[in-house]
């Protein structure tokens, strides 16, 4: 069974992530974006601290990440937008971007981007015969409550949750909206935002070896 720490919105605080990592053994780390901070910086002190504690670990860019991030070599990190990497075993699909906020030259990213992106995905998926066991991504699923803001308003992406109802992988992670910190069923994906890392929330999941069920428990250490 892997262990996996679910991270989001670490948002440049070091010294936070430092005790999250710490908190337990992990075999993977899937990290939901903006790991940067508000200024677009503190990326690469983010991204040492996961290469040093845990053996693997995935990121997808969020809405104040820079392209840089992609450029970087650390060891044992893998920054994805639009591809697929295998880890332990586990097809892993990455997303990036936030909904309703620039990234990477889009000045406004909406559904009609994230639905281009999916396609590019779908076509490797199709010609790799591949059928992902996890999706992560910076925007959550509309309508999922992972996406409800204080407002009561659902500000996530209707294509990110097609995406799970059509290949319906075992675990979706997702971020952006710090208020919807949640676990959600969407038919058989359990679907995760763990809450921003930046004030002490995270997730551990725990995926079976067949890789058909998983459990995932919200956590926050104490800062």
């Amino acid at each position: 069974m892997l262990s996996i720490l679910l991270l989001s919105d670490v948002h440049g605080r070091v010294s936070v992530l430092k005790n999250i990592v710490r908190s337990a053994s992990y075999d993977i780390a899937l990290v939901a974006g903006d790991i940067s901070n508000y200024s677009g910086g503190a990326y690469r002190e983010v991204l040492e601290i996961l290469s040093l504690n845990i053996p693997r670990s995935i990121v997808v860019p969020g809405n104040v990440d820079p392209h840089e991030i992609a450029e970087l070599d650390i060891e044992n990190i893998s920054v994805i937008h639009k591809q697929i990497v295998e880890v332990s075993g586990l097809y892993v699909v990455g997303i990036g971007g936030g909904i309703g906020f620039s990234f990477w030259g889009i000045p406004y990213l909406t559904d009609i981007q994230i639905e281009l992106f999916i396609k590019d995905i779908e076509k490797t998926l199709a010609s790799r015969s591949i059928t992902p066991h996890v999706l992560l991504t910076h925007t959550p699923p509309k309508a999922s409550g992972l996406d409800r803001v204080y407002s009561g308003e659902y500000v996530g992406s209707k294509k990110i949750r097609e995406f799970v109802e059509n290949h319906k992988p075992v675990l979706h992670v997702c971020g952006h909206i710090h208020e919807g910190r949640g676990v959600v069923r969407i038919e058989r994906t359990v679907a995760v935002n763990p809450g921003p890392a930046m004030v002490g929330y995270y997730g551990i999941a725990k995926i079976s070896s067949d890789k058909q069920e998983v459990t995932v428990e919200l956590k926050r250490v104490e800062m």
